[in-house]
């Protein structure tokens, strides 16, 4: 195999598989990428038996062939040459020349005889997404850890099941002008709008995102569970313009854009009844300034340690009182008006979840749902309901 591409190419495609190649799995050809080498161009595989990324880049091909090597080795060779093209050359006994002139490499590869296989992406019905949202989507489930000991599925993976949400649209009437049509007086209708949504949790917070879709995605009633391990490969992979292709075939979540795409084994399991903890029937809806809240949360977090984790929140008339009391550091307390009204609600939670959760949101308010000491605390945007994050209450 002999070949030359552009170093801006295949560097920023190494470049994207090292949070693959460098997780550790029961092979250690997994740390390798697969270089296939045809025609007038070059297909970059990594696998770590969970997730694969795949991508076709055009290079100027003298001789057929493919190889398996360190994709760290060949990340750092190819980021750090001086030239804009980088030649590759296979010799004999697997090794392999990388540069030319003053500037040569000898790296041995390895047996790509035993590099895991990957599905064929063929025959696959695909739905059309905003790459953006989806991005948005993957990361946010994703940025819920677990702990490396976890097996529970529904812990480890994220939820992703087809529903929909009901929008408020104007009725307009033929024969009316733009300026009638914009009246606030103008007739509204519900219509229910399909959207893909995802649901993430660690039994002690629980995250959904909603983005709209276009197309039949074969998902069923049950929905797909998706490792947040490769959620979160998901989210460098995706940029925030344009749109992507989305599938599920062969046990596996499927993305594709241009000539890349990056293919994720399901989970199996059942995931639990979510929507029970999102129900606000009884609870008392409070807007709030975003930024406000965040950084009365990241101030109580100051006192907060591994053994003395909560803030308690107490909602009062036009007031929210913080109080974080640690006695092996100390404690603090604020107060910030807010537009309550009726019985004092006291409630301890973890200020960390609302940090990460307020910081996820768009736009300057929130909603708080509130109700008692025993139940969650539940955010929602003022005016964008795509995410909507329930944090669970902490015992007093």
């Amino acid at each position: 195999m002999k070949f030359s591409i552009e170093r801006k190419i295949i560097s920023e495609a190494l470049s994207m598989v090292q949070g693959l190649t460098n997780r550790k799995t029961t092979l250690a050809i997994t740390s390798d990428v697969l270089i296939k080498a045809e025609g007038s161009y070059i297909t970059v595989t990594a696998n770590d038996l969970e997730t694969v990324f795949q991508g076709k880049y055009e290079a100027e091909v003298e001789s057929d062939g493919i190889i398996s090597i360190s994709a760290k080795k060949m990340f750092e060779i190819v980021r750090d040459y001086p030239e804009s093209i980088i030649p590759l050359n296979e010799v004999e006994n697997r090794w392999v020349e990388i540069g030319s002139g003053n500037i040569q490499y000898h790296i041995v590869s390895s047996d790509y005889e035993n590099f895991p296989e990957h599905p064929v992406i063929e025959d696959i019905q695909f739905v059309e997404m905003e790459s953006a949202a989806l991005k948005k989507m993957a990361e946010i489930s994703a940025s819920i850890n677990f702990s490396q000991d976890e097996k529970r599925p529904y812990v480890i993976g994220a939820l992703l099941e087809k529903t929909e949400i009901e929008a408020k649209v104007a009725d307009s009437k033929e024969g009316e002008t733009d300026e009638n049509q914009s009246n606030e007086t103008s007739d509204k209708k519900s219509k229910n709008t399909p959207v893909l949504r995802m649901v993430s949790t660690d039994s002690k917070r629980l995250y959904t995102f909603d983005t709209p879709y276009s197309g039949d995605l074969p998902i069923d009633e049950k929905g797909i569970i998706i490792p947040k391990k490769g959620l979160a490969e998901l989210g460098k992979f995706l940029s925030n313009v344009g749109t992507v292709k989305v599938g599920i075939k062969n046990n596996h979540f499927i993305v594709t854009k241009d000539d890349e795409s990056i293919m994720i084994k399901l989970l199996e399991g059942d995931y639990p009844d979510y929507r029970r903890v999102l129900n606000i029937r009884g609870f008392v809806p409070i807007e709030m300034n975003r930024v406000m809240f965040l950084m009365m949360m990241k101030r109580m977090s100051i006192l907060v340690s591994d053994d003395y984790k909560s803030v308690i929140l107490s909602f009062m008339d036009n007031k929210l009182i913080a109080t974080v009391t640690n006695p092996e550091i100390g404690e603090s307390k604020e107060e910030i008006a807010i537009g309550y009204v009726g019985e004092s609600v006291e409630s301890a939670f973890n200020p960390k979840y609302f940090i990460d959760a307020l910081s996820a949101f768009k736009g300057d308010n929130i909603v708080v749902n509130i109700k008692d000491k025993r139940n969650p605390c539940i955010i929602k945007g003022s005016d964008d309901i795509s995410f909507v994050c329930a944090i669970m209450a902490m015992s007093i």
